[in-house]
């Protein structure tokens, strides 16, 4: 970082000199025009050329003879990643299976619809306005959609309610779809600095959403398996199980839920650590619950092992969302200096996506 000291020229233009390796480096001379970016959060990027997002605004992907498994993953992928059009293209054209996977893959992502198709091509075109987009609403829906659904699960496990497993699996293609919209913006706003602005949120903020839109994913998935062993355990359960089961799970998605709210809301270190000692004390009960198992059962079902695998993710869930409203806080807190210009190279900051 350099501190320069900004200059009045005239009766309102103000100036600041940028530094003179960087400008030889990115081959600057008098006269030569560069790009400035003006963002919310008080920073000014100054770039040698018009790069902002430029890269986003299409790509293209040469496919073979990939199955349609294959090339759905390519076409998430690609979203994800936050191209504006992308162009799937077969030099022996696409199967009818492949045609129809990519279409449905269109119909169920958030934005995405197809406008060109043809034997050899099919070019899908993002239709979200990051302006329209609440990225907090978004993370209060998966924060509903994916608690009821573990709710759901622990019912049919506990009380051998048929009908929950079912709608488990078709409520978590929703917190997929979800997720998926709010990782989309996140990747975006690493390489177009104006993402986030349309969004209406700092950098920091919007990672940290994407971090607990993560784990809402993994909640949904831990649901949909505790829905199978449910659907599949031996019946009756084990004596004392289910009410023990029910009390660790109940913890659990309290854990989540609360750290969702630390995270929203805001945060103080006394607060996050509180809650931390909560998922301690959860960890105790969970690995209780799994020695009187053993002590009670004679031959223990497995799958009610992992059912209470899934438990303890869950409230792994809620340990790793309440560690993000720590970030989260800290990271939004005044920083001296903030509302000095940077450069392309020192515009970014954050975690990259995996």
């Amino acid at each position: 970082m350099e501190r320069r000291k900004v200059q009045k020229v005239g009766g309102s233009t103000y100036t600041v000199s940028v530094p003179k390796d960087w400008a030889h480096e990115h081959h600057i001379e008098a006269g030569a025009y560069v790009h400035l970016y003006t963002h919310g959060d008080g920073s000014l990027v100054v770039r040698s050329s018009k790069t902002d997002g430029e890269g986003l605004s299409e790509r293209t992907v040469e496919l073979g003879t990939e199955p349609p498994e294959t090339i759905e993953q390519v076409l998430r992928g690609l979203y994800a990643a936050g191209f504006d059009e992308i162009t799937l293209a077969a030099s022996d054209g696409f199967d009818d299976a492949q045609r129809r996977r990519i279409t449905s893959v269109a119909r169920d992502t958030v934005g995405l619809q197809v406008v060109t198709a043809d034997e050899g091509a099919v070019t899908v075109r993002s239709l979200l306005d990051a302006g329209d987009v609440s990225v907090q609403q978004s993370v209060l829906q998966l924060q509903f959609i994916a608690l009821s659904m573990h709710r759901s699960a622990v019912d049919a496990l506990v009380g051998g309610d048929d009908a929950g497993h079912t709608d488990v699996r078709e409520r978590a293609a929703e917190v997929h779809r979800l997720a998926g919209m709010v990782v989309r913006h996140f990747n975006r706003s690493l390489s177009d600095f104006e993402e986030t602005d349309a969004l209406g949120v700092s950098r920091p903020a919007l990672f940290t959403h994407y971090r607990v839109a993560r784990g809402y994913e993994r909640l949904a998935d831990d649901s949909v398996t505790v829905a199978r062993v449910a659907e599949s355990a031996d019946r009756p359960l084990p004596d004392g199980f289910a009410d023990s089961f029910d009390a660790v799970a109940t913890e659990a998605r309290a854990l989540v839920e609360d750290a969702t709210e630390l995270v929203l809301e805001g945060a103080t270190a006394q607060e996050v650590t509180a809650l931390l000692a909560r998922y301690e004390s959860l960890a105790g009960e969970l690995e209780t619950v799994e020695t009187v198992l053993f002590d009670t059962a004679s031959d223990v079902d497995a799958r009610l092992l992992r059912a209470l695998d899934s438990v303890a993710r869950t409230a792994e869930c809620g340990r790793a969302v309440a560690r993000s409203a720590l970030g989260g806080t800290m990271s939004e807190s005044p920083a001296e200096g903030s509302g000095d210009a940077s450069s392309a190279g020192e515009a970014a900051d954050g975690e990259s996506a995996p």
